[in-house]
């Protein structure tokens, strides 16, 4: 059977249309996509671990003041806020609880269905509660104890990024997170940096991730519309050094954010060079170590006189370089990144 009836067609003509890449180069474009998408995945993993404990630390830490009675603020708060944010989308009984049809079913005084260990029976739920529900259950079927660690750990980033929405924000009983933890999440965001654009910035972080998640093209962006602020998806972004450009704006931008929360975060990701990968792979010259070593822009011819120091010095480049016997006959692409040798083949 044809690569086609596995890879659709909308996925790949993308590459000649928006990337400008050849024909018989789409397929190695579209391994370079998945190469730049692995690239991306430590400084999402960074923002997303440093976005879930500061949010852990701030609840138990600096207890929000109006929670006393409503939510519990120490280690349980995980299981405890999502319940409340339960109850209070759904205050009344019979909406937010199984009620009880027969005098035979198993209930309190009020008619509400009891479970065989004496807990009301809850009929709707509020995602949040549900995703905890799914950490649970996921940590039960691998045989371990359910503990608030290890649930925090198991919820994803669209939960957390939940957690920072307006639903989660109330000003005037101050009995949810926000405003009331801003400081001692986001210490460090810029001077009148408030929680709408803290939001916006995770929403952007969010969409491209899940593009990450859903196997598109990360590179692929569409202009934003002047007047709405949001993407134009009738105006595409077209070429790989403006789709680059963007990416990699994305990319800072990422980093930049788990500044807000960590400074030393931020350091500490970026001395280990565990942003190298990426920004080789996010260039013109990374996509072409791919499609077209030939083009790469930084070359070494290798002769006998070649100095060892020369040679090993194009190894240890983050950057693509092209080795090349004196002859041409073989060439090797060195980086980040060793996506082909002996190219081209005979």
């Amino acid at each position: 059977m044809s690569l086609e009836n596995y890879i659709s067609a909308e996925r790949l003509d993308i590459y000649e249309k928006h990337l400008k890449v050849e024909s018989g180069q789409v397929m190695a474009a579209y391994y370079w996509n998945k190469a730049l998408a692995g690239a991306m995945l430590p400084a999402l993993q960074c923002l997303e671990v440093t976005l879930r404990n500061a949010i852990d630390k701030a609840v138990q830490s600096g207890p929000v003041p109006g929670a006393a009675g409503l939510w519990l603020t120490d280690h349980n708060w995980i299981f405890s806020l999502p319940r409340y944010m339960g109850k209070k989308a759904y205050p009344k009984l019979w909406k937010r609880y199984k009620m009880a049809k027969k005098p035979a079913d198993r209930q309190d005084a009020q008619g509400v269905m009891l479970d065989q260990y004496g807990h009301r029976i809850i009929a709707r739920k509020v995602r949040e509660e549900m995703l905890v529900d799914q950490a649970r259950d996921i940590i039960v079927a691998e045989g371990k104890t359910i503990t608030p660690a290890r649930v925090i750990s198991g919820l994803s980033f669209g939960f957390w990024t939940t957690l920072l929405g307006t639903k989660y924000e109330d000003v005037n009983s101050k009995s949810l997170l926000w405003p009331n933890l801003e400081a001692a999440v986001f210490p460090h965001a810029p001077p009148g940096f408030g929680m709408p654009k803290v939001r916006e910035a995770f929403h952007r972080v969010r969409a491209l991730r899940n593009r990450l998640s859903h196997h598109e093209a990360l590179w692929k962006f569409h202009y934003d519309d002047p007047t709405t602020g949001q993407p134009d998806y009738s105006n595409p972004v077209y070429g790989a050094q403006a789709s680059c450009s963007l990416l990699r704006k994305h990319y800072d931008d990422i980093i930049e954010m788990i500044g807000w929360m960590s400074p030393a975060r931020a350091t500490n990701f970026l001395s280990h060079g565990a942003d190298r990968r990426f920004r080789a792979l996010c260039s013109v010259d990374g996509l072409h170590a791919f499609t077209d070593p030939g083009k790469l822009s930084k070359t070494l011819s290798l002769s006998e006189d070649t100095p060892a120091d020369a040679f090993i010095e194009a190894l240890a480049e983050p950057e693509y370089t092209l080795l090349i016997r004196p002859d041409g006959s073989f060439q090797v692409v060195t980086g980040a990144d060793i996506p082909a040798t002996g190219y081209p083949r005979t």
